[in-house]
């Protein structure tokens, strides 16, 4: 395979779709994850989620590990996306803590997969890696590059509407939920040109849903959801005035070699 072709427009595409089919689809049914426990299972195939992602961008374009991790929007972290995250999650963190009486029912593996290895393998995966090569990469358009990961990442939550015996439209609630929490982590990585915001987003939405401990699923209830999208109002209102006349993701040059 030339370069020129892993390098086109083509290329790129093919070669990302591939890639995110085998791994949203495959990596988590290697055999040799069952003769690891449950929770070991689990943070396995999302770390090699997240290493496949740098090696496959690394390959392509001939990168090497900072500029691997530059690529999928991984850069420093930084105080300004850590203070920013802490600030728009507070309606969620102060209703469901209110509401559960600052309980909180947390163990260090609710941590581990809730607030480090779910939120990064997901957004490396959806928004980094597959976001990132379609738009940057092979120049799609940022809503057209957002959908491909949509559906897929709806799906992979299903199974939270089965565990919790939903009916039709609590399948179709969770489905929707979570759906447009792609699209809104897509927009937040667009507009900040950092991984590292939606995923401290997500982190943190994930850990106050699981600490106060508020539904067994994405769904919840009314109070929830106002939370939830008192959330992400604030988070973009934050957004729109913070980047104002900034340059979006799309718009910045991939990484160098």
């Amino acid at each position: 395979m030339s370069r020129r072709f892993l390098s086109s427009r083509v290329g790129v595409t093919l070669i990302t779709l591939a890639v995110f089919f085998l791994l949203d689809r495959y990596i988590h049914t290697l055999p040799f994850l069952r003769l690891l426990p449950r929770d070991v299972r689990l943070w396995t195939w999302q770390g090699a989620q997240v290493l496949v992602c740098l090696l496959a961008v690394a390959l392509v374009h001939r990168l090497r590990p900072r500029a691997a991790l530059s690529e999928v929007g991984l850069g420093p972290l930084t105080l300004r996306a850590m203070g920013f995250c802490a600030i728009a999650t507070l309606p969620m963190i102060l209703t469901y803590g209110v509401a559960a009486g600052f309980q909180v029912h947390l163990t260090w593996k609710d941590v581990m997969k809730q607030a480090v290895m779910s939120p990064l393998a997901e957004e490396v995966l959806y928004r980094g890696y597959v976001l990132g090569q379609l738009q940057r990469r092979a120049h799609w358009p940022f809503w057209g590059a957002a959908l491909v990961g949509l559906v897929p990442f709806a799906l992979g939550h299903l199974y939270q509407s089965t565990q919790a015996g939903h009916d039709a439209w609590g399948i179709a609630g969770v489905m929707a939920i979570t759906g447009m929490g792609h699209l809104f982590f897509a927009w937040l990585l667009e507009r900040w040109s950092d991984l590292w915001v939606p995923v401290g987003m997500h982190a943190l939405m994930n850990l106050s849903w699981e600490a106060f401990q508020v539904d067994s699923t994405a769904l919840g209830g009314t109070q929830a959801n106002v939370a939830r999208f008192a959330t992400v109002g604030l988070a973009v209102g934050l957004t729109l005035l913070g980047r104002r006349g900034m340059p979006g993701w799309g718009a910045t040059p991939p990484a160098p070699a």
